[in-house]
């Protein structure tokens, strides 16, 4: 447990999704909390400035532009954008007949993190940060595959469940990971499910094809980064 007030509920607060009360709660605890305080300003000031800087970024282009805005919700909200412009036969796999959500991703360095797509480049020490999308509430993960084939779980860090996604717009996963050293093809998988599924099976199926094939109830999206460092 922590006293200071949690990003997910700053992101709830600004997105308006707290009720009165508990809205009341946080900016109380902000008035006597520098710390929240200034994430708190930091966290809005970041949601007003990807309104700003959204329109425009240009519809198909080949590369996304590293747009700088705060971390945490500001992060995820540029990342929905992916949501638009990934092309429409894209990473995306989902169950027959299910619409299931929206997933997204977004690297880059920790005060510049904006939306990837397979193909685009990261560096060593950049953050990765998953987001999703969805109309009800579900379970995820998020698996990888770096360049030497070694693959494991980012979220959750520790056990075989899946953490609990609750739904909404323009939330993120609970956790984010910073890149190791390791160069080459990175194979991220980000895996929402309407029930929890064991995540063993999962990261084994992906290591030994590079993929993961979406579960009954699941959506998995894949996307491929190139680590390099600066030649």
């Amino acid at each position: 447990m922590t006293p200071h007030v949690s990003d997910l509920r700053w992101d709830r607060l600004v997105a308006g999704e707290l009720s009165d009360a508990e809205r009341a709660d946080a900016l109380a605890h902000a008035d006597a909390c520098a710390a929240c305080s200034s994430r708190h300003a930091e966290i809005a000031a970041g949601f007003e400035a990807f309104a700003t800087v959204a329109p425009a970024l240009p519809r198909r282009a080949p590369r996304w532009p590293r747009v700088a805005v705060a971390v945490g919700a500001i992060a995820v909200a540029a990342a929905a954008l992916v949501v638009v412009l990934r092309p429409p036969a894209g990473e995306a796999t989902r169950t027959k007949g299910g619409s299931g959500p929206h997933l997204m991703l977004a690297a880059g360095p920790r005060d510049r993190i904006a939306p990837v797509v397979s193909g685009d480049r990261v560096r060593p020490g950049d953050s990765i940060q998953a987001a999703y999308t969805a109309a009800t509430d579900g379970f995820g993960a998020v698996l990888a595959r770096d360049g030497r084939g070694a693959t494991t779980a980012y979220v959750p860090a520790r056990g075989d469940a899946m953490v609990a996604l609750p739904a909404g717009t323009l939330r993120s996963f609970p956790a984010s990971t910073i890149l190791d050293d390791v160069a080459g093809a990175q194979v991220v998988a980000i895996v929402w499910c309407e029930a929890s599924v064991p995540i063993a099976p999962l990261v084994r199926e992906l290591q030994a094809t590079g993929r993961v094939a979406p579960p009954a109830g699941c959506t998995v999206d894949h996307v491929e980064l190139d680590v390099r460092g600066d030649p």
